[in-house]
């Protein structure tokens, strides 16, 4: 029986593109079962063909493989295997490469990139980078000692290593729908310096962040208790921006209140493309159950818990702990919002027992500082409101992403009204 198929990868060169002598483009080998498609390592895809940066988004192709656009940087290009069987794209052998191949080309004239195509994809937009990152630098006495290294490039964000003389710092771009990242960063910097990431320095109207490392924000090096810890800190620190939320609207952070949530929820459920990824009978049954989800959605903020700052995509992947120090990153999201919709978010992925007691030290903040207010009924509706708040943040992140690049975060906004109906049953009540 055949598997997956394989991803490509296109090395392109002045116009021509890396393939053997029969016109096929190296192959990388398949995932790792279970694998998610985008979390195959940048350095992989990119040491297949000796490349340095990807030239555009990577494509889905037909058979469901992807096809991943790599390049070098410099004016000649003629390095490594970059010199070896280059071929012209209409000179591969499969059809789709060939036309994906030329496309690519084509976009990569001055002006001819899609618009919506993110800037790290742009000829010279690494150099601009290194440019900015060593004009900052330079003041604090240090200074870059290597080019820097593309740890990530996907639609919605650049991650990069920057390998300075005191050690590696790094540095992430957003796309253009999360530009406003590197001044919410800064903002929750000023009132909650312990629990971001350390700055060095951010480029505002560009969005760029340059950011010390962090321990404990891989998976494998985390400490143990990080989800309570998570839990009961982040509790405790957003209860303490309550009083600083008309400040931090000042500052630029979107209020994504209880009209805003409702009015685009409501939207979507008439206007999203991805209602022509359900079945009649699914679209009946989400809109259907939507109407008593905003029904609960009005009782959850009308229970007298303040709103405060959300970081909105609260999970143990934006969470680094070692032990000692915890820090919640990759503010994309940050808004000023209902509290609870963090703390439902980072417990859905958690299991049985460490869900109940990250659950527990979350509530007990809250129990503490409002005890008039029913905590535990309000954790119960939560998560159903937390499935509204993130579909309409996917249905933004969907409408402002390149078509190229809809595969890496498409469908997400149908998987979750399919949702609906069973998570508004699973309220008491519902």
């Amino acid at each position: 029986m055949g598997g997956a198929p394989n991803d490509h990868v296109a090395l392109i060169v002045g116009g021509r593109v890396l393939a053997d002598a029969s016109g096929r483009l190296p192959a990388l080998p398949p995932l790792a079962p279970h694998a998610h498609r985008t979390e195959r390592p940048l350095t992989e895809v990119l040491s297949l063909v000796d490349g340095e940066l990807l030239l555009a988004p990577t494509a889905e192709l037909a058979d469901g493989s992807l096809l991943h656009f790599v390049g070098l940087r410099g004016p000649s290009g003629d390095s490594g295997s970059a010199s070896e069987h280059r071929s012209a794209p209409g000179d591969l052998a499969e059809p789709e490469h060939a036309a994906a191949v030329g496309r690519t080309i084509a976009e990569l004239a001055p002006g001819d990139a899609p618009a919506l195509r993110p800037a790290w994809f742009a000829p010279g937009w690494f150099d601009l980078v290194e440019a900015w990152i060593d004009a900052v630098l330079a003041p604090l006495g240090r200074r870059r000692i290597a080019p820097v290294e593309p740890h990530q490039l996907r639609s919605i964000s650049a991650v990069l290593r920057v390998p300075t003389d005191a050690g590696v710092l790094w540095c992430k771009a957003p796309f253009r729908h999360f530009r406003d990242e590197a001044r919410i960063h800064r903002e929750v910097a000023r009132l909650l310096p312990a629990l971001v990431p350390a700055l060095v320095a951010v480029e505002v109207s560009e969005g760029w962040l340059l950011m010390e490392p962090m321990a404990g924000a891989e998976e494998e090096t985390q400490a143990e208790g990080i989800a309570t810890e998570a839990a009961s800190q982040w509790a405790a620190a957003q209860l303490a921006t309550v009083e600083h939320v008309p400040s931090l609207l000042a500052a630029g952070l979107e209020h994504r209140g209880l009209e805003a949530t409702i009015g685009d929820f409501e939207l979507l459920l008439s206007s999203s493309s991805e209602l022509a990824l359900l079945t009649a009978d699914e679209l009946t049954a989400a809109r259907t159950a939507a109407v008593r989800a905003l029904t609960l959605t009005r009782e959850l903020w009308s229970a007298g818990i303040p709103e405060a700052l959300c970081h909105g995509d609260l999970h143990l992947g934006n969470v680094a702990w070692d032990g000692d120090s915890l820090r919640v990153f990759d503010w994309t999201d940050g808004c000023i919002s209902h509290p609870f919709l963090d703390g439902a978010h980072l417990v859905r992925a958690l299991d049985g027992e460490d869900a109940a007691i990250a659950r527990d030290a979350y509530a007990s903040v809250w129990r503490a500082a409002h005890p008039a207010v029913v905590v535990g009924r309000m954790l119960e509706i939560a998560p159903l409101v937390d499935l509204v708040f993130q579909t309409v943040t996917f249905e933004r992140i969907a409408r402002a992403t390149e078509a190229q690049s809809a595969w890496e975060l498409g469908g997400i906004v149908a998987r979750n009204l399919r949702q609906l109906p069973q998570a508004v049953a699973a309220v008491s009540g519902g």
